[in-house]
């Protein structure tokens, strides 16, 4: 079977049972929506939209595409999901606007390297292990 189908079904329950343990309703979009893998309610009552990252190698870049501002709400969990014998499931939950600004300076970075990329897409936009291991845990991110 294909492990890195595995990992992200394994990502998404993993995300959807520590936000039911922290008391948020989840609904999973079973695949159905390409950018959001979990609707959510607040213990609060606020809703909200998550777009689960799952990695079960690592440290590794994750590769993300940033979103426009159309889906407000939207927050994602990088869920890191080791083979058992290596660990514990490890999440990072961050903002959209944290993980644009963070793609946005990795994008930057990219094309100063070669001066020739200065007027192209980033073939791979994504954020840094570095990046989603400073900001590891996050769930105080998440709308109340």
């Amino acid at each position: 079977m294909n492990r890195h189908h595995q990992t992200q079904w394994a990502a998404q329950f993993a995300v959807a049972s520590e936000l039911c343990r922290r008391g948020h309703q989840v609904a999973l979009t079973m695949g159905n929506h390409p950018k959001i893998d979990l609707m959510v309610l607040s213990p609060e009552g606020a809703p909200y939209f998550i777009d689960v990252k799952g990695q079960y190698k690592g440290p590794n870049f994750w590769p993300v595409t940033p979103q426009k501002k159309g889906i407000e709400l939207l927050f994602y969990v990088f869920a890191f999901v080791p083979d058992p014998k290596q660990g514990q499931t490890r999440f990072t939950v961050l903002s959209q606007d944290n993980v644009n600004t963070h793609i946005a300076e990795n994008t930057a970075k990219w094309k100063a390297r070669k001066s020739e990329r200065s007027d192209k897409e980033d073939p791979m936009p994504g954020v840094s292990a570095d990046y989603v291991k400073k900001y590891e845990g996050g769930w105080d991110n998440l709308p109340k």
